[in-house]
Protein backbone atom coordinates (compact mmCIF):
# COMPACT_ATOMS: atom_id res chain seq x y z
CA UNK A 1 0.00 0.00 0.00
CA UNK A 2 1.17 3.59 -0.55
CA UNK A 3 1.12 5.79 2.25
CA UNK A 4 -0.16 3.60 4.48
CA UNK A 5 1.57 5.35 7.21
CA UNK A 6 0.54 8.70 6.69
CA UNK A 7 -2.99 7.14 6.13
CA UNK A 8 -2.81 5.34 9.78
CA UNK A 9 -1.48 8.39 11.83
CA UNK A 10 -5.60 9.32 11.63
CA UNK A 11 -6.52 5.87 12.78
CA UNK A 12 -6.70 4.03 15.91
CA UNK A 13 -4.88 0.74 16.29
CA UNK A 14 -8.50 -1.13 15.87
CA UNK A 15 -9.11 0.52 12.62
CA UNK A 16 -6.22 -0.25 11.37
CA UNK A 17 -6.48 -3.42 11.36
CA UNK A 18 -10.13 -3.56 10.63
CA UNK A 19 -9.31 -1.90 7.26
CA UNK A 20 -6.28 -4.33 6.60
CA UNK A 21 -7.94 -7.07 7.83
CA UNK A 22 -10.67 -6.37 4.78
CA UNK A 23 -8.50 -5.31 2.33
CA UNK A 24 -6.46 -8.28 2.37
CA UNK A 25 -9.32 -10.70 2.35
CA UNK A 26 -10.64 -9.14 -0.83
CA UNK A 27 -6.86 -9.21 -2.50
CA UNK A 28 -6.54 -12.43 -1.13
CA UNK A 29 -9.47 -14.00 -3.18
CA UNK A 30 -8.43 -12.74 -5.96
CA UNK A 31 -5.25 -14.06 -5.68
CA UNK A 32 -6.38 -17.55 -4.49
CA UNK A 33 -9.45 -17.33 -7.69
CA UNK A 34 -5.83 -17.34 -10.26
CA UNK A 35 -4.16 -20.54 -8.11
CA UNK A 36 -1.64 -18.31 -6.37
CA UNK A 37 -0.37 -18.75 -3.14
CA UNK A 38 0.13 -16.35 0.04
CA UNK A 39 3.47 -16.51 1.04
CA UNK A 40 2.61 -14.13 3.68
CA UNK A 41 1.64 -10.44 4.84
CA UNK A 42 4.75 -8.13 5.78
CA UNK A 43 2.86 -4.73 7.36
CA UNK A 44 0.71 -3.70 5.06
CA UNK A 45 2.18 -5.96 1.67
CA UNK A 46 1.11 -9.35 0.75
CA UNK A 47 3.44 -11.41 -0.92
CA UNK A 48 2.44 -14.43 -3.17
CA UNK A 49 4.14 -16.61 -5.80
CA UNK A 50 2.43 -18.93 -8.46
CA UNK A 51 3.58 -22.20 -9.86
CA UNK A 52 3.86 -24.20 -6.65
CA UNK A 53 2.57 -25.91 -4.01
CA UNK A 54 0.73 -27.30 -7.63
CA UNK A 55 2.78 -26.46 -10.69
CA UNK A 56 1.21 -24.43 -13.86
CA UNK A 57 2.43 -23.32 -17.36
CA UNK A 58 0.57 -20.49 -17.02
CA UNK A 59 1.60 -19.00 -14.03
CA UNK A 60 2.98 -15.54 -15.76
CA UNK A 61 -0.31 -14.92 -17.13
CA UNK A 62 -2.03 -15.72 -13.89
CA UNK A 63 0.25 -13.17 -11.63
CA UNK A 64 -0.76 -10.58 -14.25
CA UNK A 65 -4.51 -11.22 -14.57
CA UNK A 66 -4.39 -11.54 -10.57
CA UNK A 67 -2.13 -7.69 -10.46
CA UNK A 68 -4.77 -6.13 -12.88
CA UNK A 69 -7.77 -7.34 -11.28
CA UNK A 70 -6.31 -6.26 -7.66
CA UNK A 71 -5.86 -2.46 -9.26
CA UNK A 72 -9.68 -2.74 -10.25
CA UNK A 73 -10.71 -3.66 -6.81
CA UNK A 74 -8.66 -0.91 -5.18
CA UNK A 75 -10.44 1.23 -7.63
CA UNK A 76 -13.69 -0.03 -6.20
CA UNK A 77 -12.70 -0.11 -3.00
CA UNK A 78 -11.93 3.68 -3.45
CA UNK A 79 -15.17 4.18 -4.98
CA UNK A 80 -16.48 2.77 -1.45
CA UNK A 81 -14.46 5.23 0.85
CA UNK A 82 -15.18 8.34 -1.05
CA UNK A 83 -18.68 7.59 -0.93
CA UNK A 84 -17.98 7.56 3.63
CA UNK A 85 -15.97 10.58 3.11
CA UNK A 86 -12.47 8.35 3.73
CA UNK A 87 -8.99 8.98 2.20
CA UNK A 88 -8.30 7.01 -0.72
CA UNK A 89 -5.99 3.83 -1.32
CA UNK A 90 -2.99 3.44 -3.45
CA UNK A 91 -1.13 0.14 -3.82
CA UNK A 92 1.98 -0.75 -5.73
CA UNK A 93 2.39 -4.31 -7.48
CA UNK A 94 6.01 -6.15 -8.41
CA UNK A 95 6.13 -8.71 -10.77
CA UNK A 96 8.83 -10.79 -11.80
CA UNK A 97 9.32 -14.42 -12.98
CA UNK A 98 12.44 -16.79 -12.47
CA UNK A 99 13.68 -19.91 -10.53
CA UNK A 100 13.20 -20.04 -6.63
CA UNK A 101 13.78 -22.74 -3.79
CA UNK A 102 10.58 -23.12 -2.70
CA UNK A 103 9.35 -24.92 0.54
CA UNK A 104 9.35 -25.02 4.70
CA UNK A 105 11.89 -22.62 5.71
CA UNK A 106 12.81 -21.44 9.08
CA UNK A 107 14.38 -22.70 12.03
CA UNK A 108 13.96 -26.17 14.03
CA UNK A 109 11.29 -24.28 16.11
CA UNK A 110 8.77 -22.53 13.57
CA UNK A 111 9.33 -23.21 10.06
CA UNK A 112 6.89 -21.55 7.18
CA UNK A 113 6.47 -22.21 3.90
CA UNK A 114 7.55 -19.31 0.97
CA UNK A 115 10.23 -18.93 -1.81
CA UNK A 116 13.82 -17.13 -1.29
CA UNK A 117 15.88 -16.61 -4.00
CA UNK A 118 17.37 -13.67 -6.06
CA UNK A 119 14.00 -14.17 -8.25
CA UNK A 120 11.87 -13.10 -4.86
CA UNK A 121 14.66 -10.19 -4.62
CA UNK A 122 14.22 -8.67 -8.07
CA UNK A 123 10.41 -8.76 -7.59
CA UNK A 124 10.37 -7.16 -3.96
CA UNK A 125 12.81 -3.93 -6.23
CA UNK A 126 10.30 -3.76 -9.02
CA UNK A 127 7.63 -3.25 -6.03
CA UNK A 128 9.34 0.00 -4.93
CA UNK A 129 10.10 0.87 -8.76
CA UNK A 130 6.13 1.46 -8.65
CA UNK A 131 6.75 4.48 -6.79
CA UNK A 132 9.50 6.20 -9.07
CA UNK A 133 7.51 6.15 -12.49
CA UNK A 134 3.97 6.11 -10.69
CA UNK A 135 2.64 3.46 -11.93
CA UNK A 136 0.22 0.70 -10.14
CA UNK A 137 2.49 -2.40 -11.34
CA UNK A 138 6.20 -3.18 -12.87
CA UNK A 139 6.92 -6.12 -14.18
CA UNK A 140 9.91 -7.84 -15.83
CA UNK A 141 10.84 -8.37 -19.19
CA UNK A 142 10.78 -12.10 -18.68
CA UNK A 143 6.92 -11.95 -16.84
CA UNK A 144 6.18 -9.91 -20.01
CA UNK A 145 7.40 -12.49 -22.71
CA UNK A 146 5.81 -14.92 -20.47
CA UNK A 147 2.45 -13.57 -19.91
CA UNK A 148 0.43 -13.85 -23.39
CA UNK A 149 -3.01 -12.17 -24.33
CA UNK A 150 -1.64 -8.53 -22.48
CA UNK A 151 -1.49 -5.06 -23.80
CA UNK A 152 1.75 -4.26 -22.57
CA UNK A 153 3.70 -0.81 -22.39
CA UNK A 154 8.04 -0.38 -21.95
CA UNK A 155 8.78 1.73 -18.91
CA UNK A 156 12.69 1.85 -18.58
CA UNK A 157 15.50 0.00 -18.50
CA UNK A 158 17.22 0.20 -15.54
CA UNK A 159 19.96 -1.43 -12.63
CA UNK A 160 18.50 -1.57 -9.37
CA UNK A 161 20.45 -1.77 -6.03
CA UNK A 162 22.58 -4.70 -5.90
CA UNK A 163 22.67 -6.01 -9.63
CA UNK A 164 24.84 -4.44 -12.26
CA UNK A 165 23.04 -5.70 -15.45
CA UNK A 166 20.46 -3.56 -16.50
CA UNK A 167 16.70 -5.08 -16.85
CA UNK A 168 13.71 -3.46 -19.03
CA UNK A 169 10.61 -2.98 -16.99
CA UNK A 170 7.09 -2.99 -18.03
CA UNK A 171 3.58 -2.61 -17.14
CA UNK A 172 0.75 -4.78 -17.73
CA UNK A 173 -2.25 -1.55 -18.85
CA UNK A 174 -5.09 -4.59 -19.35
CA UNK A 175 -6.32 -7.59 -21.39
CA UNK A 176 -6.23 -7.68 -25.23
CA UNK A 177 -9.05 -5.95 -26.45
CA UNK A 178 -10.35 -4.94 -23.14
CA UNK A 179 -11.84 -1.08 -23.35
CA UNK A 180 -10.83 1.91 -22.07
CA UNK A 181 -6.78 0.61 -22.78
CA UNK A 182 -4.41 3.29 -24.54
CA UNK A 183 -4.92 3.56 -28.65
CA UNK A 184 -2.24 3.03 -31.14
CA UNK A 185 -1.38 6.28 -31.79
CA UNK A 186 -0.27 7.05 -28.08
CA UNK A 187 1.69 3.67 -27.70
CA UNK A 188 3.07 4.55 -31.03
CA UNK A 189 4.65 8.07 -29.53
CA UNK A 190 5.70 6.60 -26.66
CA UNK A 191 7.54 3.79 -28.35
CA UNK A 192 9.11 6.64 -30.35
CA UNK A 193 10.28 8.46 -27.68
CA UNK A 194 12.19 5.47 -25.87
CA UNK A 195 14.10 5.02 -29.08
CA UNK A 196 14.96 8.78 -29.56
CA UNK A 197 15.96 8.90 -25.66
CA UNK A 198 17.74 6.05 -25.59
CA UNK A 199 19.44 7.51 -28.91
CA UNK A 200 19.67 10.84 -27.18
CA UNK A 201 17.74 12.90 -29.48
CA UNK A 202 16.01 15.48 -27.50
CA UNK A 203 14.77 17.54 -29.71
CA UNK A 204 12.47 14.49 -31.43
CA UNK A 205 12.09 13.08 -27.87
CA UNK A 206 10.23 17.04 -26.96
CA UNK A 207 8.09 16.21 -30.01
CA UNK A 208 6.79 12.58 -28.82
CA UNK A 209 6.32 14.37 -25.34
CA UNK A 210 3.94 16.87 -26.51
CA UNK A 211 2.04 14.53 -27.91
CA UNK A 212 1.93 12.22 -25.32
CA UNK A 213 1.00 14.84 -22.73
CA UNK A 214 -1.92 16.23 -24.93
CA UNK A 215 -3.59 12.96 -25.33
CA UNK A 216 -2.84 11.97 -21.05
CA UNK A 217 -2.38 15.28 -19.58
CA UNK A 218 -2.65 13.85 -15.63
CA UNK A 219 -0.12 10.81 -16.91
CA UNK A 220 3.25 10.80 -13.98
CA UNK A 221 5.25 9.10 -16.46
CA UNK A 222 5.20 11.13 -19.44
CA UNK A 223 5.83 14.03 -17.10
CA UNK A 224 9.01 12.32 -15.30
CA UNK A 225 9.85 11.52 -19.11
CA UNK A 226 10.00 15.20 -19.75
CA UNK A 227 11.86 15.91 -17.06
CA UNK A 228 14.68 13.67 -17.65
CA UNK A 229 14.78 15.12 -21.21
CA UNK A 230 15.22 19.15 -19.96
CA UNK A 231 18.04 17.95 -17.57
CA UNK A 232 19.99 15.79 -20.68
CA UNK A 233 19.39 17.88 -23.51
CA UNK A 234 21.73 20.62 -20.98
CA UNK A 235 24.72 17.79 -20.90
CA UNK A 236 27.09 16.86 -23.95
CA UNK A 237 26.76 13.80 -25.72
CA UNK A 238 27.66 10.70 -23.87
CA UNK A 239 28.86 7.67 -26.03
CA UNK A 240 29.00 5.21 -23.24
CA UNK A 241 25.58 5.98 -22.24
CA UNK A 242 23.13 2.65 -22.50
CA UNK A 243 19.92 4.61 -21.77
CA UNK A 244 19.85 2.69 -18.85
CA UNK A 245 18.50 4.38 -15.55
CA UNK A 246 20.31 3.42 -12.20
CA UNK A 247 18.40 3.17 -9.18
CA UNK A 248 19.73 3.22 -5.92
CA UNK A 249 16.73 2.87 -3.88
CA UNK A 250 15.49 -0.13 -3.19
Amino acid sequence: MRGFTRLSEHMDPGQVQQLLNALFSRLTRIIRNERGTVDKYIGDCIMAFWGAPVESDKHAAQAVRSALAMVAEIQTVNLERLALNERPIAIGIGLHTGLMCVGDMGSDVRRSYTVVGDAVNLGSRLEGLTRTYGVDIVASEVTRNLATGFLWQEIDRVRVKGREQAVTIYRPLAAQGAEGSPGATEMMAWSGLLKSYRAQDWAQCERFLIDLIRMDAENVLYHQYAGRVAARKRLPPDPEWDGATDIETK
